[in-house]
This record gives structure tokens, C-alpha cells and sequence, in this order.
């Protein structure tokens, strides 16, 4: 029996359990509070939408590895402790390090609408539009390819159970900076800056790849675009545009 076999069996295994879990359960890694905006289903196919992520061996991969090599330098510097406050996502702590970016700080009590829409919509970005393609794909993590621990080794036991390609972590920051965006379009550019740092986050921390992140991008845009059409969130989109409104007069 071949080793390569060995590899295909295996990954065929983790594909099959995966496919099922993912039909079973709400989301691979945790409860999802508030529910999402419409279903998986609803959502393009991040199989379909994205290309195979680099070989091994290939240029492309190369390319990862450089990134992943060079951002480890990074990681004992502000920098570094930037990206693991980016790693948090099950908080209000995403929305604080969007705080600047967006010229204010988004809360559950001084911004009711505009928290509630957020929440709603973070994880259709980073469930719902990457975890067909994660379970498809299968991908290692960069610290467990390298046989190393990650900057967030706390959070290592859940990222075991969630392969790597596309980075869900940054398909929630780009997801929120476009709709922050369409909030506030003066403040589009300093958005998407914060967004990119965020996915970058994800690479200095070792728990992606930068071709994880930059497929992300295409994740969130579709999953943006297909949000457009729903009834709910266009209710919730206008409430949370007339509150940021008012909160202007008022300074």
C-alpha cells in the first residue's frame, strides 16, 4: 500500500465525516448566535467558486511558505499581539478592532441596529460562504504542516476539527468591512486597510496560508452580493444606516 494511497484514504475519510457533520450541525466550530442571515444553502458553493489551493512543490506554494517564514518574525513585536487579539471572533472584540476604521465603536447598547446587523451577518461570511470548500479541500494549517505550535495555541484543539483553505477569520473581516463600507462609504479605504490586516492576522498567527486569506476576498464578495437580496437583511441594513445617521447629528 503506497503512501500516497494512504494520503487519499485518509483525506476521502476526513471528507466523508466532515460532510456529514457539516450537514448535521449549524457550524463546525460553535454555536451560531445570533442565527445568520438566510441559509448555507442560499450561498454560492465556495467549491465551486474557488480554484484548488497551492500544491505542494509549486510556485504558488512557495509563495505561501515565504509569507508564512517571514511573518513568524512578526510575531513577538506589537504586531504580533495585534494579530492574536485579531483571533477572536466570538466576542465583540472583531468590532473594537474595527472601532478607528470606522470612526466609532460599534455596541449592543450605543448601537443597537447596527450590532445587531453585523452579528447577524458575520458568520454567512465565515461559515456559511467557506465551509463547503474547507471540508472539500481539506487543508493543512501552515503550524501543523511546520510540526510547530500557532500564536494562539488555545485555540489549536477547535482548529483541528477546521481545515485551513479558504480562512473563515478573514472572510469575516472583509464580509463586515463591506458592509461597514456601505454604512459609511467615506470610510471605505481605512476599512478595507484594517480588513486586509485582520486576514494578514491570520497568517502571522500561523493558522493560514496568505492564498487562504486572498481566497477569502472572493468568498466574502459573493456572499456580500447574494445578502443583497434578502429581505431581511435589507430591513436590518436601513435601520442600521438611519441609526448611524442620527448618531452623526448628534455629535
Amino acid at each position: 500500500m503506497t503512501k500516497r494511497f494512504l494520503q487519499t484514504a485518509i483525506a476521502a475519510v476526513f471528507l466523508a465525516v466532515g460532510t456529514l457533520c457539516y450537514a448535521q450541525q449549524p457550524t463546525s466550530l460553535h454555536p451560531l448566535d445570533p442565527v445568520p442571515y438566510m441559509t448555507r444553502e442560499a450561498f454560492a458553493s465556495s467549491r465551486t467558486l474557488l480554484p484548488p489551493p497551492p500544491a505542494p512543490g509549486s510556485v504558488e506554494f512557495l509563495v505561501d511558505e515565504y509569507y508564512y517564514q517571514q511573518s513568524k518574525l512578526l510575531r513577538d513585536t506589537p504586531r504580533g499581539a495585534q494579530a492574536i487579539k485579531d483571533a477572536e471572533m466570538l466576542d465583540d472584540t472583531v468590532f473594537e478592532n474595527f472601532a478607528e476604521a470606522f470612526g466609532c465603536l460599534v455596541t449592543k447598547e450605543e448601537m443597537p441596529a447596527t450590532h445587531h446587523l453585523l452579528k447577524k451577518a458575520q458568520e454567512c461570511f465565515g461559515t456559511y460562504g467557506c465551509d463547503e470548500a474547507k471540508l472539500y479541500y481539506n487543508r493543512t494549517r501552515p503550524y501543523v504542516y511546520y510540526g510547530e505550535h500557532s500564536l494562539t495555541p488555545w485555540y489549536e484543539e477547535g482548529m483541528s476539527i477546521s481545515p485551513s483553505y479558504p480562512s473563515g477569520h478573514s472572510a469575516n473581516f472583509y464580509g463586515l468591512a463591506c458592509i461597514m463600507s456601505a454604512l459609511r462609504p467615506e470610510r471605505s479605504a481605512e476599512l478595507f486597510v484594517r480588513a486586509d490586516e485582520g486576514a494578514y492576522s491570520r497568517v502571522i498567527a500561523g493558522c493560514h496560508w496568505m492564498s487562504d486569506t486572498r481566497a477569502s476576498r472572493i468568498i466574502a464578495m459573493s456572499v456580500f452580493s447574494i445578502l443583497q437580496t434578502d429581505p431581511e437583511y435589507q430591513k436590518d441594513f436601513e435601520k442600521a444606516k438611519k441609526e448611524i445617521a442620527r448618531l452623526k447629528k448628534q455629535k
